[in-house]
Order: C-alpha cells, then structure tokens, then sequence
C-alpha cells in the first residue's frame, strides 16, 4: 500500500503563501528603518552622552573652584563675609545652571523639552518644599537688608522658643547659632525673618541697667557721689553719655536703686561681671551699708525668715520644753 504522506505534505506547502511575497504595511517598514539608522548612529549617541557628563562634571569642579575664589577675593576686598558667601554661592548655582544647560544640549535634549521639563519640575517641587522656598526667601532677605552678621550675639523667638547666641554662618537655608553653653543650633532663616529677632550687639554702645539697695541711714547723695566717683575710674565705662543713678523704691529693707551706664558693645560681658563689685566695694570703704530683700515668704517654726535665721546662724533654734504628764496616777508615782 502506497504512503500518502508525501502527497498530503504537497497540498499543504501548496495552500500557504509564501511569507516574502506578503504584503508589508508603511508602519513596519519605518520601524524597520528607524532602528536600522538608531544602530547606524548608536556610537555617535554613547561618544554624545559620554561628553555631555564629563562636561556636567567638570563644569560642576570649575564652578566650585570659581565660588571659593570669588568669596576668597570679595573677603579680602574688606566685604562682609556672609554677603561674600552669598555672592559666591549664587555665582556658583548660576553658571552651573548654564554649564548643566549645555550639557543636556550636547546629550541631544531640544531646548523646547528641557524648559517644559524644567517648568514642570519646578511646579512641583515648588509645591512640595513651601517651607524650605520660604527659609531661601528669608536667606534672601537677610542678605540684603543684613539685620545680622556673624559675630552678631541675637536672641530670637518669643516665650519658651527663645535661642539666643552669637552667629557663625548664614546660610540661605538657616542661620547657625553658637548658644552660651556652646550648643550649635540651625534656626531656619524663615523663623529668622518672620519672629522676633533681638541683635544685642547692632550698636556700637550698650547700656547696662544695675539695681541694688542702700541702708535706710544712707544718705543717697553721698552714697551716688562715692558711686560716681569709682564709675570714673573705670576705663569701661563710658563718659558720654554719663552714667545715671535714680531712686527706684522705699520699702521695709532699705532703699532701691537703679544705675545705668554705657559701655562698648565689646565690653558689655566683663563690665556687667564687675560693675556690682566696684559699686560694693565703694560703699563698704566709705562705711554705707548697702540693703537687700530677705526671704520673709519663707516660713520656720511659724515665724518669717527674718526673725529665724538669726536664732539658727547663733546657735539653732531653741526646742520647745517638753510637756508634764496630765495623768493623775502618772503624776503620783513620779513624786
């Protein structure tokens, strides 16, 4: 019996077209002729690309390179440092915008792309970061109207969110502060600007408000005559505007008082640690007590402070005597 396979196998090659004489739509053959000529120019890409990030790179070196000499020339020019390194810093973000710019350009990015990309992006970003666009605002302005510079002792805030130190940087994010107990605090320029923000040391003088107390049998003339007197001999303070000396109170401990002298701003800490001193020592060589308030709302033994504590400083304070027993049996067998 014959094999019919060979005939059968015939009629199939027979039934199918040939897959070359097909019919080929425009779409593929400009598919076709597009990643023929993306693989014609394939190197020429990479070697673009390739001299599009050197060229970011290096541009990113040379800008910063360009920065620290600007600030480094604006310094020695005598300009103040913060707006020397705001100069610097926006000298900096401008030309690497430019270099970054025309290396996107080298890469084959149109300039029509990349402003839209830019203006999307920025939309964006701007939305998302309102506090931190409001802290470079505030940088901004705290170069350009300079309410403070570094070496500048502030206080800002209100109530429990005061900070007060003396200034090392200004940033056009934040400005840092050196506190007393030498704590690097970062304040946001935003909070910097829109709070209330003290510069102790914007003046080139400062006055210095000192209270003390004199003895009721003081006679105050005198004793501000012995006060004036030693103020003179400190090369401290300042001769104008001259010092003052005023009676503040009366009261059961003595009599207030209050002087006022003007310094330099360098010299505000060490007069304010010594200034009291110089006034003690004055009255106490001139034979004037000076007065200060007890303690009387404390209370020992029921009694004030006052009338207390020279009983304790003498020897303590005397025991109540004890009580005799009451009972009469008790009382009877002690006899």
């Amino acid at each position: 019996m014959a094999d019919p396979t060979p005939g059968l196998l015939d009629n199939i090659k027979l039934s199918i077209p040939d897959i070359s004489k097909l019919p080929v739509s425009a779409e593929i053959k400009n598919i076709d002729k597009a990643a023929s000529q993306m693989f014609d120019h394939l190197p020429m890409m990479m070697l673009n690309v390739v001299l599009g990030i050197m060229l970011i790179v290096a541009g990113w070196l040379v800008c910063s390179w360009v920065a620290g000499k600007l600030n480094h020339w604006l310094v020695k020019a005598h300009m103040e440092e913060t707006l020397a390194a705001f100069l610097a810093s926006t000298s900096r973000f401008v030309l690497f915008f430019t270099i970054f710019v025309t290396g996107l350009s080298v890469v084959g990015v149109s300039s029509t792309s990349l402003a839209a990309l830019l203006g999307a992006m920025g939309l964006a970003v701007g939305f998302a970061m309102r506090g931190t666009l409001g802290s470079i605002a505030g940088g901004i302005m705290l170069m350009v109207h300079r309410p403070v510079k570094v070496g500048d002792y502030i206080e800002n805030g209100v109530g429990t969110s005061l900070i007060g130190g003396t200034v090392k940087r200004i940033g056009l994010f934040s400005t840092e502060v050196n506190t007393k107990e030498f704590v690097r605090v970062f304040i946001p320029n935003v909070m910097m600007w829109e709070t209330l923000l003290q510069n102790h040391t914007y003046n080139r003088m400062h006055m210095l408000r000192i209270e003390f107390g004199l003895g009721h049998e003081v006679n105050v003339w005198e004793a501000f005559g012995v006060i004036k007197r030693a103020l003179a001999a400190n090369p401290l303070v300042l001769k104008t505007p001259d010092p003052t000396l005023s009676v503040e109170n009366l009261n059961e401990f003595g009599i207030s008082c209050l002087l006022e002298v003007w310094t330099r701003t360098e010299d505000r800490k060490v007069l304010r640690g010594t200034i009291l001193l110089d006034v003690m020592d004055a009255l106490r060589e001139n034979g004037m007590r000076m007065a200060y308030q007890e303690p009387d709302h404390m209370h020992i033994y029921g009694k004030p402070a006052h009338e207390t504590l020279p009983a304790i400083k003498a020897g303590g304070a005397k025991k109540a005597p004890a009580e005799e027993p009451k009972d009469d049996k008790l009382a009877a067998s002690t006899k």
